[in-house]
């Protein structure tokens, strides 16, 4: 059987785009508890150029991303990733990752589809993201899913706070047995 593919999410996992999203957001006077303005300042308001500026490598996970690719473990490691709004998004993620982590996949989804739906078969496959309804809907789908936390680390449970321990987890322990063994 084929080894599995890596769907490596950015946001929140790879780069810390969120947390300074927010900062920015709140820097601004947005009202973090009011969901439409939250939603408008995504679509509407958003520098994108000043987020990846600002933004930082998440426990030095291009260099495990690097690792992962080397292992052999999987087939590939693609990043998989939603596009919130705002101008220039989606073409500066592509640069970033053509700079720190070239020949490496990048795919690209509006925010409303689901990730699931990228591949045929997420069932031979494990996606890392820090989102729990990706998780959920990944493995909906028989996927192997590995939330990411910046403050947990429960390898059982599948949750990772460091990119280097996703083989460690219980599930693609158990996808790669049922694989190769």
């Amino acid at each position: 059987m084929e080894k599995p593919t890596l769907y490596c999410d950015c946001d929140g996992v790879i780069l810390n785009t969120i947390e300074v999203a927010f900062n920015l957001m709140q820097e601004m006077g947005c009202d973090m508890s009011d969901g439409n303005q939250i939603d408008r300042y995504f679509r509407e308001e958003i520098n994108w150029i000043d987020i990846f500026d600002r933004a930082t490598i998440i426990n030095d996970s291009i260099g495990k991303i690097q690792l992962l690719r080397k292992s052999g473990i999987f087939d590939d490691v693609i990043i998989l990733t939603k596009l919130s709004g705002g101008p220039h998004e989606e073409r500066l993620k592509r640069e970033i990752f053509g700079d720190y982590l070239p020949n490496t996949k990048v795919i690209t989804l509006p925010f409303v589809v689901k990730k699931s739906s990228v591949i045929s078969d997420p069932e031979n496959h494990v996606l890392v993201d820090d989102e729990m309804r990706n998780c959920n809907d990944w493995q909906s789908k028989e996927g192997t899913a590995i939330l990411f936390s910046k403050d947990i680390r429960d390898l059982n449970n599948n949750v990772v706070n460091d990119l280097i321990d996703i083989p460690n987890t219980n599930g693609v322990k158990k996808l790669l047995k049922t694989r190769y063994f």
